[in-house]
């Protein structure tokens, strides 16, 4: 067991936290915010979301706390009396460990497996910690007369920002293809704009599994920048990428080409037949 003296602060995302209260358990409350540790210590129940994690507009669902990889949640309990001895517990599956231990007239403890990840509080039992995405799981706090419920941190990856991948250039009536292309983090919800407006599915339009948009019999109206938007739990994001379409310049500069060659030679003959003719040899 260890003290602990520093944590690192969040890792820069876009992600969101939240917090929630559990109406059957007045005992425990969840309070879950993105903050550097440097900052002041929220007072219990109170909820904040600070840089560098950015809030997510989340309804909290009972007993269950979302939030993103590298932001910190705070966990906090109703007062309880001075002089009593008091740890934090974790379950997910068959692992089990004991997070931190407060015994009084010493200094709270902190497990090796999260050394540099969490803070107890000796003054109000509230439990500090920096998120990794195996923190995911059940938390509970437990003192020497009674253990609350068990209270379920959900931890989600923040979404890297996407790249469109497919040809900038298409030829009117042909298909093409761009696909949303992210590195980081699981995508809930795919969408796509083009030149500020959603796009549904239409006869030239297509989705494939939502993350790639097939555009058929492409018209000169289908030139401009498309948007894809992803999100999940705790992040959103979106690029963008300019479309052109084009008329076909090589077929028509082509058709030229065969109706001049056409017209060269319909003279040639015209003036071929015209000196065998014998009109022709008299007149010269």
């Amino acid at each position: 067991m260890h003290s602990l003296s520093k944590m690192p602060g969040c890792k820069r995302s876009s992600a969101g936290c939240n917090a929630s209260r559990n109406p059957s358990n007045r005992s425990m409350r969840g309070t879950m915010c993105c903050r550097r540790l440097s900052s002041p210590a929220l007072s219990p129940g109170k909820t904040r979301t600070l840089f560098p994690c950015y809030s997510a507009d989340l309804k909290p669902v009972s007993e269950v706390l979302v939030s993103a990889r590298g932001c910190t949640v705070l966990f906090s309990v109703e007062p309880r009396a001075a002089g009593t001895t008091a740890s934090w517990e974790y379950e997910s599956g068959a692992r089990k460990e004991l997070i931190a231990t407060f015994v009084p007239n010493k200094s709270a403890e902190i497990s090796r497996a999260y050394v540099g990840h969490a803070r107890l509080s000796e003054m109000d039992f509230s439990l500090q910690l920096v998120l990794r995405w195996w923190d995911g799981g059940f938390y509970r706090f437990r003192s020497e007369s009674e253990a609350t419920g068990w209270l379920e941190l959900r931890v989600v990856e923040p979404l890297s920002e996407p790249e469109i991948l497919g040809n900038s250039f298409v030829e009117v009536g042909g298909d093409t293809k761009l696909y949303c292309n992210v590195l980081e983090g699981q995508v809930d919800m795919y969408r796509w704009k083009r030149n500020g407006k959603l796009l549904m599915e239409s006869n030239g339009l297509q989705f494939i599994h939502n993350n790639t948009l097939e555009i058929h019999r492409a018209l000169m109206n289908d030139t401009g920048y498309y948007t894809c938007i992803i999100s999940n739990a705790v992040s959103h994001n979106e690029t963008s990428f300019l479309l052109r379409v084009h008329n076909n310049d090589r077929a028509f500069f082509i058709l030229i080409v065969v109706f001049v060659s056409i017209g060269l030679l319909a003279g040639i003959f015209n003036w071929w037949r015209l000196r065998n003719s014998p009109d022709y040899a008299v007149h010269f």
